[in-house]
């Protein structure tokens, strides 16, 4: 059986669909799996039961993308909707360096962020609320 490496090696890939360290992208592992099917031994071929497994995991790992993606999207949902509840809510940071009202919540990178007197602050970093 011809490994992932050597797959990507002999077919002169940059592999522009790799995630990095990580692991593989879902392109980058189909592009690998077809590869090898094109450069087996045709006097041994991939078993039935080789290719219905390597067809399995690239299932898992596409549903597994999107289920981080969803996970990732209600986690942002959540954190947007607790900022939004703290406005006209007064509260204290955790070193004391804030504490006031609320006044708004802003967006910084995709993150909220409360407006309390001027200053934004880290919703993760407020102990304390009435």
């Amino acid at each position: 059986m011809i490994t992932a490496a050597a797959t990507a090696g002999a077919a002169g890939s940059d592999l522009s669909g790799a995630t990095g360290p990580e692991g593989l992208g879902q392109d980058a592992f189909l592009q690998l799996l077809v590869t090898q099917i094109q450069m087996q031994d045709p006097l041994e071929p991939m078993k039935a039961q080789e290719f219905v497994a390597q067809l399995a995991q690239f299932t898992s790992v596409e549903e597994l993308t999107q289920a981080n993606l969803q996970l990732m999207l209600l986690q942002r949902a959540q954190a947007t909707s607790q900022a939004l509840l703290l406005i006209g809510r007064s509260i204290a940071t955790a070193d004391g360096a804030v504490a006031g009202l609320v006044e708004a919540v802003v967006f910084e990178d995709g993150q909220p962020k409360l407006m309390v007197g001027g200053q934004q602050v880290d919703p993760g970093d407020v102990v304390r609320v009435w």
